[in-house]
């Protein structure tokens, strides 16, 4: 399934449609999700238009802003993102450090990987080659772990003169993560490379290998109760 929009709120109804229409119910390692059975691709045409104002989700765009500059900055401590969302804490295995921490692994995974991949492609800007990797399979396969990186892989090009990313992702709970945190976060990022290149931000598109919502989410209650139905449906 692919969606195409202009920014993450054109998108959302499309997406809360498609789960509510065609998802199925699925046990998860943190409860029931219902999940659409094949890979989803979702790509925005402006990235930077970022923030999502459904008034039922009710993100909160300060704490997403917040995160993406922890993620950028390399970051992995528990304490600091803790201070906007306590209950991030949970999800650290030892109480100071998340094992899964995005910008951790972009900085420390094989050296410094947003430095390669400006230097990568100011060499080549034909170049397919820039690629930054989350996973680890020596610290991650087979880990019993609460925080293992969900987005996996980051495929950077130029194009035209402007940045194209496509984000890969192993498991992507829709509400929270791919159309909350998530496009906040990789567009913040496609825009530091851009300032960093010289160019402009072109599209963002992410790969959702499984596309779920969890079913005791109140967002997820709200509409598939019907107390609501999707933005602009």
């Amino acid at each position: 399934m692919y969606l195409v929009a202009r920014n993450v709120n054109s998108v959302w109804p499309q997406a809360l449609s498609l789960l509510l229409a065609n998802g199925r119910a699925r046990p998860s390692r943190n409860g029931p999700v219902v999940e659409y059975q094949d890979p989803v691709v979702t790509q925005y045409e402006r990235p930077q238009e970022r923030v999502l104002f459904d008034a039922v989700r009710d993100a909160n765009p300060f704490f997403h802003l917040f995160e993406s500059l922890w993620i950028l900055a390399g970051r992995e401590d528990v304490a600091w993102p803790a201070q906007f969302a306590p209950k991030l804490k949970e999800y650290s295995d030892n109480g100071v450090t998340f094992h899964g921490a995005y910008g951790y692994r972009i900085r420390n995974n094989g050296g410094d990987q947003l430095r390669q991949v400006v230097e990568i492609l100011k060499k080549d800007p034909s170049s397919r080659r820039a690629v930054i990797s989350l996973w680890n399979a020596a610290w991650d396969l087979g880990k019993d772990s609460k925080d293992l990186p969900c987005n996996t892989q980051l495929y950077v090009k130029l194009r035209d003169n402007q940045v194209h990313l496509t984000v890969c992702n192993r498991s992507n709970d829709i509400i929270w993560g791919l159309y909350g945190a998530n496009v906040v976060q990789w567009s913040l990022l496609q825009e530091y490379l851009a300032a960093q290149l010289d160019a402009g931000v072109g599209p963002l598109t992410t790969l959702s290998d499984s596309f779920h919502a969890y079913t005791d989410n109140p967002t997820w209650k709200a509409y598939s109760q019907g107390d609501y139905l999707p933005p602009n449906s």
